[in-house]
């Protein structure tokens, strides 16, 4: 067990942002470049779902695009970006889905997430992309997890600083909601992929420093009810893994996400 930890500790530490980070900027004008390189990526991929062939990060025509959108570092460390900032986060979480989507879709023959849903076999070849894209996925998910990491951030300070009264406001309260379950909803999605045939352990493996990294504050921050969907299918995902490193980590993050 003491190896485990070991691991998982170091990989951490290597993971994390460095202490003397910049603060977390974010603007309109970067949010406009991630939307059309987004975009831009899209075009690439028409006709991915029917030939399974999505642009790859090793295509010196698709690494900018995807650099653009996934990057992530300006958003970690430092201060929480002001709430003015949340819809500049959605809108570059909802930019990401679409890169997303064209991976999971690929060689599925779907147009939509709906439609692989509702045909068994769909979801097993979309389930396989998963290995297939492990490059892009990993971008992709990572950036998913730093988005809405920021957005906690940001969410959990505003609270802190509202009055009784602001507490109260029902849209305030919306937001707060949606976050909660938009971040449930994301490490449930991860922590599903650990399932899908032919992923690696080093690709897992880093995937679970990323959710650890983010679960004290998350778990501090979500409803109950999002707090629970984590907790639970950590646990069901920590029976189905055999290597003890990860297993070790995603039960960590079940444990997380149980104490509050």
């Amino acid at each position: 067990m003491r190896r485990h930890l070991q691991i998982l500790t170091v990989l951490t530490v290597v993971a994390a942002p460095c202490g003397f980070a910049q603060a977390q900027t974010l603007t309109a004008a970067k949010i406009d470049s991630v939307k059309k390189a987004a975009d831009s990526f899209a075009a690439l991929a028409k006709d991915s779902n029917t030939t399974g062939k999505a642009p790859r990060y090793s295509d010196p025509a698709v690494k900018p695009l995807l650099d653009t959108a996934l990057d992530t570092k300006d958003i970690q460390g430092g201060k929480p970006l002001p709430w003015s900032s949340i819809q500049l986060l959605q809108d570059w979480h909802s930019a990401t889905l679409k890169i997303g989507v064209v991976y999971y879709l690929a060689g599925t023959g779907a147009k939509d997430v709906d439609a692989v849903n509702a045909d068994p076999k769909k979801v097993i070849r979309a389930n396989s992309n998963t290995a297939a894209f492990a490059p892009e996925f990993a971008r992709y998910y990572d950036a998913q997890i730093r988005i809405y990491s920021a957005m906690v951030d940001t969410a959990a300070a505003q609270m802190a600083a509202a009055t009784d009264e602001q507490k109260k406001d029902a849209g305030f309260r919306t937001t707060l909601g949606n976050i909660s379950a938009g971040i449930a909803n994301t490490i449930t999605g991860v922590l599903g992929s650990f399932s899908h045939p032919g992923v690696s352990d080093d690709w897992m493996l880093l995937r679970t420093v990323v959710l650890l990294d983010i679960t004290p504050k998350t778990a501090k921050f979500m409803a109950a009810r999002d707090r629970e969907a984590v907790k639970n299918a950590a646990a069901a995902i920590a029976d189905q893994i055999k290597n003890p490193d990860i297993k070790s980590g995603v039960n960590t993050i079940a444990r997380g996400f149980a104490l509050l």
